[in-house]
């Protein structure tokens, strides 16, 4: 595949990995205008479950496509070192060795095929989901500089003891925005940097703030300016996420206990117990309880701040929740 474009390399790895022709409707190609002369394109296979991959900002809708055609074939640098190369040459008549190499290599490729259908997609890596994750919150592809990562050697002299690396994402709302996540210590800069985007994402994914604006929908765009192709949303990369109310609970009170409202914002609030609850999870955000509208009685939608509830009180991956009682 070398000394083509990023655009032809992706297809034909398609091609290679769906034991297929692809057409068309395959892979496609959405393209953002940013002010006047900056072009962001996302790609969108479909062959390969749906997944989409954003580029980063080019000066022409060309060379937009390609960098995001680039972005996909990084994701995929795994399956495409466990698919056996192309060899050149012309329809020769098969030798019984090469009927037996071509047995091979069409193994190969069944097995690095499964190996998805199975559920373990190796371009599905950490620092892919965090992207996926960070693009549902903002509701918008991400650009440079919506995530740092920096990383660093270990130790002294020519033999590295590791690299460690910190990761930032100000493309998230509010403190998130200047929360750094540190990685372990790895043997080299990519394990570090998918360590630190593992970290990162075990924390956003059990606040239930963050995990409310990723499932919302992102705002419908009025008209279709600088846009092609037939990308629909954002969930090709990340998927449905189960909101706060809808992670599984396990009971933690028996009976209902006292508290106070002390914000609500839209949908969900926190109550903070009148009395200290006796439960690990009491530890997080200083022992306030998560209540989300679903759970509040004889249909109401909100509640005031400073009002007293009695609530039960479970957990989740999250933390503590409640329910009205």
């Amino acid at each position: 595949m070398e000394g083509m474009d990023a655009k032809t390399r992706l297809n034909q790895f398609c091609q290679k990995y769906c034991l297929r022709p692809v057409t068309k409707k395959d892979i496609l190609y959405s393209t953002t205008k940013f002010g006047h002369d900056q072009y962001q394109a996302i790609v969108r296979l479909n062959c390969m479950e749906g997944q989409e991959y954003a580029g980063e900002l080019r000066p022409n809708p060309k060379e937009a496509e390609k960098s995001a055609a680039q972005q996909a074939m990084v994701a995929y640098a795994a399956v495409i070192s466990s698919l056996p190369p192309m060899k050149p040459g012309g329809k020769k008549k098969k030798s019984a060795g090469a009927a037996g190499a071509a047995g091979g290599a069409a193994g190969g490729e069944e097995k690095a095929k499964k190996k998805l259908e199975d559920g373990e997609n190796p371009a599905l890596t950490d620092k892919v989901k965090l992207n996926a994750l960070c693009m549902r919150i903002a509701k918008r592809p991400l650009q440079k500089g919506d995530t740092v990562y920096d990383t660093r050697q270990m130790g002294l002299g020519k033999a590295a003891a590791g690299y460690q690396t910190t990761v930032r994402l100000p493309c998230l709302p509010g403190d998130w925005a200047a929360k750094m996540f540190a990685g372990q210590v790895c043997t080299n800069k990519q394990a570090a940097e998918q360590s630190a985007a593992g970290i990162a994402l075990a924390a956003m994914i059990v606040d239930p703030v963050l995990v409310e604006a990723a499932a919302k929908a992102p705002p419908a765009k009025a008209g279709g300016e600088g846009k092609k192709g037939g990308g629909k949303g954002w969930k090709g990369w990340w998927g449905p996420m189960p909101t706060g109310p809808d992670l599984p609970r396990e009971e933690v009170t028996t009976a209902p206990v006292s508290g106070t409202v002390v914000e609500w914002k839209g949908n969900f609030g926190w109550v903070q117990p009148t009395e200290p609850l006796d439960h690990p999870a009491a530890k997080k955000r200083s022992g306030k309880v998560y209540l989300h509208k679903q759970d509040l009685k004889d249909g109401k939608e909100a509640l005031e701040e400073g009002a007293t509830v009695l609530i039960n009180v479970y957990v989740d991956a999250t933390g503590l929740g409640g329910i009205q009682a």
